[in-house]
């Protein structure tokens, strides 16, 4: 009788558990946004099963490097997602497809393992995600109780019965994140393309006249960049233009948005910025640019930029268009000033090729 009733306490047990996954697969299976899909998924398994760490690792490459730019920047999700090689993924998972836990010698695995963890836990379940039978992730669990994730006693059926849901969510997800990415973005660079440009300005243009604030805009556009395609090729070209555009990001992210506007034209808008402010950052892009040639192949190509801005406040203008028709003639007056001087480095390179 002791025996039937501890097997009826099993399959109740048992059910108990299987409820709680299929509470989470509920939660997360109609989410349409990766940031809302790790943030659901990390918190309902923590509700469920009094998990204290929970967090997914997700390579930093195809098919998932789109995400990069969108998760990294929300707070709430620091701890919550970590971006990792895929190389290292590959290491810890051997050829198994399958849920791994460990209680022993976690250093093996630091890189998947959020810095603020590091010192704190003691066992993890690592199960593998993957995207058309590659591996593009991990589904981590973790305690300080060493017991927790032992292999010895521990059974991974439901875990790897989860890792395949989220496998099919994460994809989903992705794929339409991945549209939507498509659609904003320019294809080399990935920067915002034109068409978002104009609906932001239409946006914090109206923003900026009703809070009294002011919005600046500033176009950047290469320096002999027709001159460089004829003399190093369009792929050459390409690298420039990818490069300028790192180089524009790094410095605007954190204060404004930048655009690939057309050609080797870029524009990035500072919202609650002055003129002055806005200028500062093309100086330093214009600096950053000339102390550090491209390197391609077994050139150093020199990079020189010319730019001119434009805000709402120091020039008053009636829309966003004429914003922006201010900011590029003195992009153009800038350029025509500077022909004879700066980009002279650049040609002076280029006649040495041909």
């Amino acid at each position: 009788m002791h025996d039937i009733n501890e097997l009826i306490d099993n399959v109740r047990h048992n059910e108990e558990i299987a409820r709680k996954f299929f509470e989470i697969e509920r939660c997360i299976l109609s989410i349409g946004r990766c940031d809302q899909f790790v943030s659901t998924l990390t918190k309902e398994v923590q509700k469920h099963f009094n998990v204290p760490y929970v967090w997914v690792n997700l390579i930093n490459e195809a098919p998932l490097s789109h995400l990069i730019e969108s998760l990294e920047k929300m707070p709430d999700l620091r701890d919550r997602v970590l971006f990792t090689r895929r190389r290292a993924m590959i290491d810890i998972m051997k050829s198994s497809n399958k849920t791994i836990l460990l209680n022993t010698n976690l250093s093996q695995c630091w890189e998947i393992i959020p810095s603020v963890y590091r010192d704190i836990v003691s066992s993890v379940a690592i199960s593998p995600l993957t995207i058309d039978g590659e591996l593009v992730g991990l589904f981590c669990q973790a305690d300080a109780d060493s017991t927790r994730y032992d292999a010895d006693t521990k059974d991974t059926f439901l875990l790897d019965q989860l890792a395949i849901k989220i496998s099919i969510c994460l994809s989903n997800v992705t794929a339409r994140e991945k549209l939507e990415y498509l659609a904003t973005r320019d294809p080399l660079t990935g920067l915002l393309n034109r068409r978002q440009l104009e609906l932001m300005l239409d946006r914090e243009f109206q923003r900026s006249k009703t809070q009294h604030r002011d919005l600046t805009v500033v176009f950047i556009d290469c320096d002999a960049f027709k001159s460089i395609n004829d003399t190093l090729g369009h792929n050459c070209g390409d690298e420039v233009l990818e490069y300028i555009a790192k180089r524009l990001l790094k410095y605007v992210h954190k204060q404004g948005l930048a655009f690939r506007f057309a050609g080797d034209e870029f524009i990035f808008v500072m919202p609650g910025k002055s003129y002055e402010q806005a200028l500062l950052v093309a100086e330093s892009i214009q600096e950053y640019l000339q102390s550090n040639p491209l390197r391609y192949k077994s050139n150093l190509v020199p990079i020189t930029i010319s730019y001119g801005g434009a805000s709402v406040i120091s020039d008053a203008p009636s829309n966003y268009k004429y914003l922006l028709k201010i900011a590029d003639e003195r992009l153009y007056k800038y350029k025509n000033n500077r022909k004879r001087s700066v980009p002279t480095k650049v040609f002076k390179f280029l006649n040495k090729l041909r």
